[in-house]
């Protein structure tokens, strides 16, 4: 079953598929015909693909999210693709070992601003993926399912588990943070 279905913002016809047993399926013709990635270095075979994005900068590159709390696995994997999907590379330093993840977003103005929504919390990278800090500001320890950036007045969207939605006003200074 389809998960996580996105388009590219960058190239027409470009569309990625994640599905429930752990397969990413790329085509770049609109649906007339597609390739397939079942493996995933240090992701355990049939996981979850909870969210796929593709780059909203570059049309290379593709990020990936999977889930395996069904097999009492609680680890994060968050895997990014230079090459639309065919290799893939873990991004997940300085996360939390136990902290499933269930979504990502990118930045729409900054390349290197990710977002990652966790079963335990929230967590941005300011430098691609490569380290991921703990956002803390009035988020309680929740289960993050969705996050929806709204461009025009820059406001950042959680959706979560059992407390409804949160809202960032302005995230903007995000896009400046300084550890």
């Amino acid at each position: 079953t389809i998960v996580s279905l996105e388009e590219s913002k960058l190239k027409d016809g470009l569309l990625y598929a994640g599905t429930d047993d752990g397969v990413i399926s790329v085509t770049e013709n609109g649906g007339g015909s597609w390739t397939q990635v079942k493996s995933f270095n240090g992701v355990p075979e049939y996981t979850y693909v909870s969210d796929v994005l593709p780059d909203k900068f570059n049309e290379n590159i593709v990020y990936a999210a999977f889930n395996n709390m069904l097999n009492d696995d609680f680890k994060p994997y968050i895997l990014k693709s230079t090459d639309k999907g065919k290799t893939w590379t873990s991004i997940t330093n300085k996360l939390p070992a136990n902290g499933t993840i269930h979504s990502i977003e990118q930045d729409f103005v900054n390349p290197n601003l990710l977002f990652a929504g966790s079963e335990f919390g929230f967590y941005f990278s300011i430098d691609g993926g490569n380290e991921w800090i703990e956002f803390k500001s009035g988020i309680p320890t929740i289960s993050v399912k969705d996050i929806v950036l709204q461009e025009r007045e820059s406001d950042l969207v959680l959706g979560t588990f059992g407390r409804g939605f949160y809202v960032l006003d302005d995230y903007t200074p995000m896009r400046n943070f300084n550890k």
